[in-house]
């Protein structure tokens, strides 16, 4: 078994969540003087760990040690954050690919892959739109939003073409903290992803009639916001009966006219559904549509991602590894969106998790110890090992 330098591992997280740190958090947005302050950063840890490094004005961050062959496998994952964020948020799967090819390389082992190990650009969206530099690496085509907004960083069509990995692509690992508290809770050392899941939101529109909130008796009302209560409530015990593993949110309201002392004519509102299973998303919806067709005045489709699912050997090797470690494992999939949903579309993808403590994620508050820290890095350049030899 390889293992890694934890020490140096560590400093370099440290190092790198000091580039970006405000009292507030790390606050690393794409293109922002700490975004590119954090580049020059990874440039030089992913040269002195013997790698060639390219980037653009994307802001991805390639380097790629040389194998005997020049398919590749891809390890890594983003930098940016989103505002007063934490310091593992994506920054994990970085450094932590990087440590894995200093220790190859200071070991002088040779594989037969040529490895690329990346830092996308502007995977949390919060500038531009969510996986523009994994979209871009991966050749796959931009969003709408993606294609209006890129000119106003001074990026070209150009530039977009110029990120795509031109060899062919046989695995990709990215290690990510999980942003959830099962491993924690659990007690588990590594989560081993089994997929992505599926999304879909729904913008609904509840219609009342707005009215003087002191003249007008409450039996006379028809207030849009008592109404859309029951829709709340009913959200969070619906998808349980539907799917045990799905989850339904509504984190978007607007009331109008969102006064004191008017009574609301209006609620629009999002329905989020998220599941593994596809057909879970579309079973909810419907009865919970149903449940309230008589108060709802429109529903309009918004945002829909597929579900996307692991590879059978990168699990495996996964999974191996992380036993030669001694470490205790879970498969379980990832409520989130990753720069693996990228990766999915061009090769056959894997994802490590680590614990968060307590479950925290996108806040100051996030933390992973550095015991998991050091697993997770262990476990991907085992993993790492293990698929050069089974693509071969």
């Amino acid at each position: 078994m390889v293992k890694i330098n934890p020490q140096r591992l560590k400093t370099s997280l440290t190092e790198l969540a000091d580039l970006a740190r405000t009292p507030e958090g790390i606050n690393r947005m794409t293109y922002t003087k700490a975004f590119w302050d954090s580049c020059k950063y990874v440039t030089q840890l992913m040269e002195d760990a013997g790698m060639t490094v390219r980037s653009n004005a994307v802001g991805n961050v390639v380097g790629t040690y040389p194998g005997k062959t020049q398919r590749k496998l891809v390890i890594g994952s983003h930098i940016d954050s989103v505002p007063n964020g934490g310091m593992f948020d994506g920054c994990l799967g970085v450094m932590a690919a990087i440590e894995a090819i200093h220790t190859l390389h200071e070991q002088g082992i040779q594989l037969e892959h040529s490895v690329d190990v990346v830092a996308w650009a502007e995977e949390e969206g919060v500038v531009i739109s969510g996986l523009m530099g994994s979209l871009a690496y991966c050749g796959l085509p931009l969003t709408p939003i993606q294609l209006e907004k890129i000119g106003d960083y001074h990026i070209t069509l150009e530039d977009i073409q110029a990120c795509k990995v031109q060899e062919p692509v046989d695995y990709s690992l990215e290690l990510h903290i999980e942003q959830g508290g099962v491993l924690d809770q659990t007690k588990e050392d590594i989560g081993i992803v089994t997929a992505i899941v599926a999304l879909k939101r729904y913008r609904v529109v509840i219609e009342g009639v707005a009215n003087h909130a002191g003249t007008t008796p409450m039996p006379l009302r028809e207030d849009a916001l008592v109404k859309a209560a029951a829709i709340f409530q009913r959200m969070s015990t619906l998808v349980q009966e539907v799917d045990p593993e799905m989850v339904g949110t509504i984190g978007h309201v607007e009331i109008e006219p969102n006064a004191v002392n008017v009574v609301p004519g209006k609620v629009s509102m999002i329905w989020e559904f998220r599941a593994v299973k596809e057909e879970s998303l579309e079973i909810a919806f419907e009865r919970l549509k149903g449940e309230f067709q008589d108060i709802i005045a429109s529903i309009t489709p918004i945002q829909y991602e597929r579900a996307y699912h692991m590879d059978e050997t990168a699990m495996e090797v996964i999974e191996q590894a992380s036993k030669e470690l001694g470490l205790r494992t879970r498969k379980m999939p990832s409520g989130a969106g990753h720069d693996t949903m990228c990766l999915a579309q061009i090769t056959r993808p894997g994802m490590i998790f680590v614990p968060s403590v307590g479950g925290i994620s996108h806040s100051c508050k996030e933390w992973t110890h550095w015991e998991d820290v050091t697993n997770g890095a262990n476990v991907l350049v085992n993993a790492l090992l293990k698929l050069d030899q089974q693509s071969q």
